[in-house]
C-alpha cells in the first residue's frame, strides 16, 4: 500500500474515532461502470478492515449525494463499529420518512451477513436513478447499514470454518462474551432500572443500544448464519425453560412479526420452503420461527430492539456454513438479494403520522397505541410517529402527560401507508414528574430520544375522546349496540388466516390468565389449525371440569362460524370479570375453540357466495366431512384421511371431551346422530342409543337461538322446514364419514352439527346479525357439558381408576374415566342405573336421578375382584351366567357395540 493511501485511511479512521460523525468524501475518484467488482467490492473475498476501509472509500467518494459513514463507537480493542447511511436527504432527514437499519456480524465467525450487506450497500448506490424500485426506497427511506457489530471477531474468522463457537472463531468479541446474549432482558434483568440496564454491557452492546435508543428506527434485521431461518420474538420465555427450546413466546405483535418473517423467507431463494437444509433435523414450516420455540435466547437483540424502543426487528439466519468459503458469496448474495430488498420496504406497511399541540407544536415523547395490542410506540422531537400493522381495520390512540388523549379509526390496507395527525388538547393538570421511561432513555442516551420499558409502558387514560381530525366512522345500530358488549368493539369483517391468527394471538396475549393458544396440527398447505382454550387454569384438565369444543369452517367456504368462534373467544375473554354467565363457563368448563379447520379451503373462497365454492374442499379436494372413518364402512372420501383429519382426530382423544359442535352454513337447523344408517335409504330417522340425549342437545342450541326453534330453515331449499329447528341426519340427508358420527362412536364427546346461515360466505355486514342471533346459543349449548351426571372412579386405596367403562341400562353407549378417574356421562332427566366395571375390579351399579338443569355428582369406590367373585359373577361360560342376557339387550343394526 502507497504512504499516501494508507495516510488518507488512516485519516479517515481518525475522522471516525475522534468524532464519531458523518464523513463525507468527494474527491477519490471519478464515477466507475456497472458492476459490484468495479465499485470496489470483491465477491470473491470477505472483506477484512483495511479492504473494507479501501471500499468504504471508494464508495463515499463515488455517491457523495447518497452515501455517509460514521461510527457509533469503538469494539473492545478499538475497531470502529461503522455505519453506512443511504439517504437523499443532505442535512435533516425529511419529515415522517421512516429509518431503517440492517445489522451484520455481531457474531464475528458468521461472516455472509458481512458480506452481503457490503454487496447490498453498493446495489442500491449503484442502482439509484436507474431502477424505479431502488430509486423508490432511497427516496422514501433512511436506510442504515452496519456491516459488522463485532469486527474484532470478524478479523479472527475462517472462512470455512462452519460450526465455531467459542472466543477462538471469532463467534464472541474479545473479551469472551456472545454479544447476543448481552442485552438487557425483559424477563431476566431484575429489577428493571437504569442501574441494571447498563449493568454488564460490552462496549460494542452498549453502542448499539445508544444507536437504538437516541434514534427512531421503525424496522430492521440483524444477520446470522448457521441456520437458513427467519426468526421473531420473543427470543425467551417469562420462566426458564428447562428443556431451552420448544414453548413459544409470543408478544402483542405476534401476526407482525410473523408476516414481516415471511416476507423475507419468501423473498429468499429458498428459504421458505422450510426444508432441512443444514441437515440438523430440523424443519422451519414457511421458512420462520418463533425465537423461544427454536432455542432460548436471553439478552438477545431483537427483544431489546421491541421492549426498549419503537424499532421491530427479527434474526435472519442466511446459511448453513457460518463462515462459508469465499467462493460461495456471491452465491448467497443472490439468494438473500431480493430478500433484502422487500424487507427494506416493509418498513412502509402500517401507520404514521404526527401528534401536536392545538398550537400546532410537536408533542416530544407522546405515546400511540393500538386498542388490542399491548405495545406502543413514542414521537420523535418533530411529534413524528410510525406504527407497523397489518391491513386491517384499528382504532389509533395518542396520549402525553399534561394532554387529554385522542383517538381515531383508521384502515390499513395492503402495499400503502396509512397517516394521520392527532391533536391533542392540554390538560388543567398539565404538570407531571417524568416518568421511569424518560429516566432510562436519559440513563442509556442523555434523554435524547424517550423509550419505554415493557410492551405497554404508559397506558392512555381512562378517558379517551375521538380526534377531531379523524372522526370514528358510523356502525349500523345493531352492531353499535352489539359493539358496547365487547371491551374491544369487533371490526364486523371476515378474517382470513393472518388476521385471525392475529385476532387469537391478541387474547392469548391480553388475557395470559385464562387462556392458551396452541395448534392442533396443520392443513394440507401447512397452516396451523389452532385452538384458543379459555379457562380459570389454562393449560391443565382440572379434575372432574369436563371439557368442550367448538369447531368451525371444515368446509372452508361455510365462514359465519369462523367469525361466531372468533367472536365468542373475545366475548369471553372481555366479560371474564363483569359476567356471571361468562364466569361461570370458564371456571367450571374447559372451552376449547377451533376457528377454522379447513384454513386452506377458505382462502379459495370468495365472499358473498350462497352455494358451495371451491373452497369447500381441502387443498387435495377433499370434503374433510366426507372423511372421518365411518361405521358402516369404507366409502369414496374416506378410504385415507386427510391431514386435517388425522389432527381432529388426534385431538379429540387427546383430551376427555364431553360434548362439542361443529359449525356449518347453508341452512339454519341443529342436526344430530346418526347421518346415516345401513340400508342407505334417504328419509329415514336413524336414531342413536343417545337419541333423547341429542334431541335435547339440539333443542338446546335451537331455543336459545332467536330463530332457528321456528324450524322455517331457508325457505324452498329445506321444504317444510325443521320442527323446533333440529334433525335428525339422516332423516335429512345421508352422509357417510362424518365427524359428529365419529365422535360418538370413538371417544365420550356428544357432538352436533350447527347450520347457522343459509348463505354459506355472507357479506361482511351481515355479521353483527349472526352474531345477535347465535351468541345466547353459544353459551347455552356450553353449558349443557354440565348436565347429566359426573363423577369420579377410584379404588379402595384412594387411587384415581382411569379407563373405567361406564355403561347406562337400555343405552348401548359408553363411555370411559379420564387419568383422573373423573367421568361425565350426558343424560335426560329421569332415573338412570348406572353400571361401572373394569377388568380386575367388582362391577357397581347406582340408582340416580338426573336433575333437570343440573349435574348429578355420583362417586364410586371399586374394590379389586377375587377370582371366585369374578367365575361366578363374570365368566360368560359359566352356568350361572349362561342363562342371563346382556345388560342392555342385544344391539340393533348399526349402533354402537
Amino acid at each position: 500500500m502507497s504512504s499516501l493511501k494508507l495516510a488518507l485511511l488512516l485519516w479517515i479512521w481518525s475522522c471516525w474515532k475522534a468524532h464519531g460523525m458523518d464523513v463525507h468524501m468527494a474527491a477519490f475518484s471519478q464515477p466507475r461502470p456497472k458492476s459490484l467488482e468495479s465499485l470496489g467490492i470483491n465477491t470473491q473475498h470477505y472483506h477484512k478492515s483495511e479492504a473494507k476501509l479501501s471500499t468504504l472509500a471508494k464508495l463515499a467518494a463515488e455517491y457523495p449525494h447518497l452515501l455517509s459513514v460514521y461510527s457509533i463507537g469503538d469494539s473492545v480493542q478499538g475497531r470502529p463499529l461503522l455505519v453506512l447511511k443511504i439517504s437523499t436527504d443532505k442535512e435533516q432527514r425529511k419529515l415522517e420518512k421512516p429509518m431503517f437499519k440492517y445489522i451484520g456480524n455481531m457474531h464475528g465467525n458468521e461472516g455472509v451477513g458481512h458480506e452481503i450487506l457490503l454487496y447490498l450497500t453498493g446495489h442500491l448506490l449503484y442502482n439509484y436513478g436507474k431502477d424505479n424500485r431502488i430509486s423508490r426506497l432511497i427516496n422514501t427511506t433512511e436506510i442504515h447499514i452496519m456491516p459488522t457489530m463485532n469486527p474484532d471477531g470478524f478479523e479472527l474468522a475462517q472462512p470455512g470454518d462452519c460450526n465455531g463457537y467459542d472466543e477462538r472463531s471469532g463467534r464472541t468479541n474479545a473479551n469472551g462474551v456472545d454479544l447476543n446474549r448481552n442485552f438487557p432482558d425483559q424477563f431476566r434483568t431484575k429489577p428493571l432500572t437504569p442501574e441494571t440496564i447498563m449493568a454488564d454491557r460490552e462496549p460494542e452492546t452498549l453502542a448499539v443500544m445508544t444507536w437504538i435508543i437516541n434514534n427512531p428506527f421503525v424496522l430492521s434485521a440483524n444477520l446470522h448464519g448457521g441456520s437458513v431461518v427467519a426468526s421473531y420474538p420473543y427470543d425467551d420465555t417469562p420462566q426458564p425453560n428447562p428443556r431451552g427450546c420448544c414453548v413459544a413466546s409470543d408478544g402483542p405483535d405476534t401476526a407482525l412479526f410473523r408476516r414481516l418473517a415471511a416476507i423475507y423467507a419468501q423473498g429468499h431463494a429458498f428459504m421458505h420452503r422450510g426444508e432441512d437444509f443444514c441437515h440438523m433435523n430440523e424443519r422451519f414450516a414457511g421458512g420462520i420461527t418463533n425465537g423461544a420455540m427454536w432455542y432460548d435466547v436471553p439478552g438477545g437483540m431483537q427483544d431489546f430492539n421491541y421492549v426498549f424502543s419503537n424499532c421491530v426487528e427479527i434474526t435472519v439466519e442466511l446459511s448453513c456454513c457460518k463462515m462459508p468459503p469465499e467462493s460461495k458469496l456471491l452465491t448467497e448474495w443472490k439468494s438473500n438479494k431480493k430478500a433484502l430488498l422487500d424487507y427494506i420496504e416493509a418498513v412502509h406497511m402500517g401507520v404514521k403520522g404526527l401528534v401536536f399541540d392545538e398550537n400546532n407544536n410537536p408533542i416530544h415523547g407522546a405515546f400511540v397505541g393500538v386498542e388490542g395490542i399491548d405495545h406502543n410506540v413514542t414521537t420523535t422531537e418533530r411529534g413524528e410517529y410510525w406504527r407497523l400493522l397489518l391491513p386491517g381495520e384499528y382504532t389509533l390512540f395518542a396520549s402525553a402527560v399534561g394532554f387529554q388523549a385522542m383517538r381515531a379509526s383508521i384502515t390499513v390496507k395492503d402495499g400503502e401507508t396509512s397517516r394521520h395527525v392527532f391533536h391533542l388538547p392540554r390538560r388543567s393538570d398539565s404538570s407531571a414528574p417524568d416518568s421511569s421511561s424518560d429516566q432510562v432513555a436519559a440513563a442509556i442516551a442523555g434523554g435524547a430520544f424517550v423509550s419505554k420499558i415493557g410492551p405497554s409502558a404508559t397506558p392512555p387514560p381512562p378517558t379517551v375522546s375521538s380526534s377531531t381530525a379523524s372522526p370514528p366512522t358510523k356502525e349500523p345500530e345493531l352492531a353499535q349496540t352489539l359493539s358496547a358488549e365487547f371491551l374491544t368493539p369487533p371490526d364486523w369483517q371476515h378474517h382470513d388466516y393472518a388476521s385471525m391468527e392475529s385476532w387469537l394471538r391478541d387474547l392469548a396475549t391480553r388475557y395470559p390468565d385464562i387462556t392458551r393458544l396452541y395448534s392442533a396440527g396443520v392443513s394440507v398447505q401447512n397452516r396451523q389449525l389452532w385452538v384458543l382454550e379459555v379457562s380459570d387454569n389454562p393449560g391443565r384438565h382440572e379434575p372432574g371440569e369436563p371439557e368442550f369444543k367448538y369447531v368451525a369452517n371444515m368446509h372452508g367456504d361455510e365462514t359465519v362460524g369462523r367469525e361466531m368462534l372468533l367472536l365468542l373467544a373475545r366475548y369471553l375473554c372481555e366479560t371474564y370479570a363483569t359476567s356471571n354467565q361468562t364466569r361461570d363457563i370458564v371456571n367450571k368448563v374447559r372451552v376449547h375453540i377451533m376457528p377454522s379447520m379447513n384454513p386452506d379451503g377458505y382462502e379459495n373462497s370468495t365472499e358473498n357466495g350462497p352455494f358451495s365454492q371451491f373452497g369447500r374442499m381441502n387443498a387435495h379436494g377433499i370434503d374433510l366431512n366426507r372423511n372421518f372413518p365411518d361405521r358402516l364402512g369404507v366409502f369414496a372420501q374416506n378410504a385415507e384421511q386427510e391431514p386435517e383429519t388425522e389432527a381432529v382426530m388426534r385431538w379429540s382423544r387427546q383430551y376427555p371431551f364431553v360434548l362439542s359442535a361443529n359449525f356449518h352454513g347453508g341452512s339454519v337447523v341443529a342436526n344430530y346422530p346418526w347421518d346415516s344408517d345401513s340400508t342407505g335409504t334417504p328419509g329415514v330417522y336413524a336414531a342413536s342409543p343417545d337419541d333423547a340425549v341429542f334431541k335435547k342437545l339440539a333443542k338446546a342450541y335451537s331455543f336459545a337461538h332467536l330463530t332457528m326453534h321456528k324450524g322455517k330453515g331457508c325457505g324452498w331449499i329445506d321444504g317444510e322446514g325443521f320442527t323446533d329447528g333440529i334433525t335428525n341426519g339422516n332423516h335429512w340427508y345421508i352422509l357417510n364419514g362424518g365427524m359428529q358420527d365419529w365422535n360418538y362412536v370413538n371417544t365420550n364427546d356428544f357432538d352436533l352439527t350447527l347450520e347457522i346461515s343459509c348463505v354459506k360466505f355472507p357479506l361482511a355486514n351481515e355479521l353483527p346479525h349472526f352474531w345477535n342471533e347465535n351468541k345466547n346459543a353459544l353459551l347455552t349449548f356450553i353449558e349443557q357439558a354440565l348436565i347429566g351426571v359426573s363423577g369420579f372412579v377410584k379404588d379402595t386405596n384412594n387411587n384415581a381408576l382411569s379407563n373405567v367403562t361406564v355403561s347406562v341400562e337400555g343405552i348401548t353407549k359408553d363411555v370411559v374415566t379420564a387419568k383422573d378417574g373423573d367421568y361425565w356421562r350426558l343424560l335426560v332427566p329421569g332415573q338412570h342405573t348406572l353400571i361401572f366395571h373394569a377388568p380386575g375390579y367388582r362391577t357397581e351399579r347406582r340408582q340416580v336421578t338426573v336433575p333437570d338443569l343440573e349435574s348429578q355428582q355420583v362417586n364410586i369406590t371399586l374394590a379389586e375382584q377375587d377370582v371366585v367373585h369374578w367365575s361366578t359373577e363374570d365368566d360368560v361360560i359359566h352356568p350361572k351366567n349362561q342363562t342371563q342376557s346382556s345388560v342392555a339387550g342385544s344391539p340393533e343394526e348399526g349402533e354402537q357395540i
